[in-house]
């Protein structure tokens, strides 16, 4: 909650909408939850790509 800025219910909802009506789907090497982690967490904490 800390990171991401948002309940695990909020997060949850949001990827399923996001897989839902959006359609985006895990790539080869990374899945869309973890893609959806990282923009969330450079969001909520400032951090840079390379620090995730």
């Amino acid at each position: 909650m800390i990171n991401f800025r948002m309940s695990k219910i909020v997060f949850a909802s949001l990827l399923r909408v996001l897989e839902t009506i959006y359609n985006l789907q895990t790539l080869r090497h990374i899945s869309f939850r973890e893609m959806l982690e990282i923009v969330l967490y450079i969001l909520g904490t400032g951090a840079n790509f390379s620090q995730c």
